[in-house]
């Protein structure tokens, strides 16, 4: 059983480290960051690509992720209905505010980006990208999720993001210390919203408030806007909230589906 064991943990932490890396590695850079011998690390990518979860070059004889992990999680996303039910949310507040606008998931101690709207015409667009991990302390997603907790847990959260490491995300005007965050998470309370000027981006600025679920108010996610600083400046803020906090109700009410309807028939 051990030995079963040890194989999936080996073959999840693979996917994981070439679908955060998203690009083709070498064997021996694979097998030093799972901190496997070569011969162990060569079982689990000849595994993976029999499986058809990796690929290897004939060439350079990489190895990188097929565009099954990714296929499987959009049947996942669209058999919960989340799409269907979110994207229209999202659109309208686009077409409110004219800026981007995206929503994340809690997932797996974190948050990550599952959808976005743009709202900002053809040409005036800020189109950040959607993959890799978010910097908690940098951006105003991170900001608004980490004040809905205490501030011990804020703490680890963020530590664990990269805050105070040497190439933690962000810019200068990033918070850079565990001393700078706690007062930051007590004004993003009572503001209601979590805001980076400049912070994650230069140029840049972004508001972001929670999505509770309707069943129990646990926090699944948040939503912001995002947008160049000349097209957001403080004057719009209170208008911005608005939309969000509106649009924050709307998604709580009705995602994620499953657990409301699993929650309903246990109390039956």
């Amino acid at each position: 059983m051990r030995v079963v064991k040890g194989a999936v943990d080996r073959s999840l932490q693979a996917i994981e480290l070439l679908a955060r890396e998203a690009r083709w590695m070498r064997m021996s850079d694979i097998a030093a960051q799972l901190e496997l011998e070569k011969g162990p690390a060569h079982r689990v990518l000849a595994q993976l690509c029999e499986q058809g979860w990796a690929e290897q070059d004939e060439q350079t004889s990489q190895y990188r992720l097929t565009l099954k992990l990714s296929l499987l999680g959009q049947r996942y996303l669209h058999g919960l209905g989340l799409p269907g039910l979110v994207q229209p949310i999202l659109d309208e507040v686009a077409a409110q505010c004219h800026e981007l606008v995206r929503l994340t998931v809690v997932n797996e101690g974190t948050l990550a980006w599952l959808a976005a709207s743009q709202g900002a015409a053809p040409g005036l667009m800020y189109s950040p990208s959607m993959h890799g991990p978010i910097a908690l302390h940098a951006t105003s997603v991170g900001k608004a999720w980490l004040a809905a907790m205490s501030n011990d847990e804020a703490i680890g959260h963020a530590l664990r993001g990269g805050l105070g490491k040497p190439n933690g995300a962000g810019t200068s005007k990033a918070i850079a210390s565990v001393d700078q965050l706690i007062p930051e998470l007590e004004l993003t309370r009572r503001r209601g919203y979590g805001l980076v000027v400049e912070e994650a981006e230069p140029g840049v600025v972004a508001m972001a408030v929670t999505v509770r679920s309707l069943i129990g108010g646990a926090v699944v996610g948040t939503i912001s806007i995002a947008g160049p600083v000349l097209r957001i400046p403080p004057e719009r803020y209170d208008a911005f909230y608005t939309l969000l906090q509106e649009a924050s109700a709307q998604l709580g009410a009705v995602w994620p589906r499953e657990s409301v309807d699993r929650h309903v028939n246990d109390a039956a």
